[in-house]
């Protein structure tokens, strides 16, 4: 098959192209600098092509986002050097660095990131803050941390939009376990938010998302909580805030952070 010459010669005809994927995981886009935008439809069923139909001609206001990373080359995919099997046996060497932690960690920039996804009208981030932590004498399994964030419609179409909270470990030391510099803990999503209007978004995490980013050995059991559209973009956020809510905005440095 030679889809993708066929996708760049209609591009080369019409600037305006528009490609629609239906696909279970990610593929090569050898055009995508040719054509005007990409849908990636997934499989949605019978109701597939009114689903696309209606994104497509503006009906929907798409709010989707990437639940994996979609890498630029098969070599920049985490298990590319494991694929095959030794000796009848498939080593998966990779350990805990997939999908985007692979990414961050390696430097490797993807063609799209980990919760990537566009809208018809734009949001806005502010008043991250922390509005519940664990007490100094909690046992355990009664750890437990609320933040939240508030979510603006900025542009001028009603849309839906999810926002993901991350978790980042303290400095590595030479006595402690090598953790992804962030990983996703929590996530809630915000609907038909109409232009103009905010909401506030809250998320609980529990023992089990703290303790995923506690280093035993260190004392120093500090966390920061990055906020970002997508994981690739986390260090492109305006402003920070400290343990109040109080903003600290510094648009030279960038993330969105709550540090506790």
């Amino acid at each position: 098959m030679r889809t993708n010459d066929l996708i760049s010669a209609v591009a080369a005809a019409n600037p305006k192209t528009i490609v629609v994927i239906q696909a279970g995981s990610a593929v090569s886009m050898p055009w995508l600098d040719q054509v005007a935008g990409v849908v990636f439809a997934w499989y949605g069923g019978n109701e597939t092509g009114n689903a696309i139909a209606d994104i497509v001609y503006g009906k929907v206001n798409p709010s989707g986002r990437l639940p994996i990373s979609l890498p630029k080359r098969e070599q920049d995919i985490a298990a590319s050097t494991n694929y095959k099997s030794a000796r009848n046996k498939i080593h998966y060497e990779e350990g805990i660095w997939v999908g985007y932690k692979h990414h961050n960690e390696r430097k490797i920039a993807p063609l799209f990131p980990f919760g990537h996804g566009l809208s018809y009208t734009t949001f806005e981030y502010s008043d991250l803050k922390i509005t519940s932590s664990p007490k100094s004498d909690a046992k355990a399994d009664d750890w437990s941390l609320t933040a939240s964030v508030k979510v603006k419609n900025t542009g001028k179409k009603a849309g839906s939009h999810s926002v993901h909270f991350y978790l980042t470990p303290p400095a590595e030391t030479a006595t402690s376990l090598r953790h992804p510099e962030v990983t996703l803990q929590a996530f809630d999503k915000v609907y038909d938010l109409q232009p103009g209007a905010d909401k506030t978004v809250e998320v609980t995490l529990d023992k089990c998302e703290l303790l995923s980013a506690i280093i035993w050995i260190s004392a120093d059991i500090r966390r920061h909580l990055p906020l970002g559209r997508a994981v690739q973009d986390l260090e492109s956020r305006a402003g920070r805030m400290d343990r109040q809510g109080r903003s600290k905005r510094r648009r030279d440095e960038g993330r969105s952070e709550v540090h506790y």
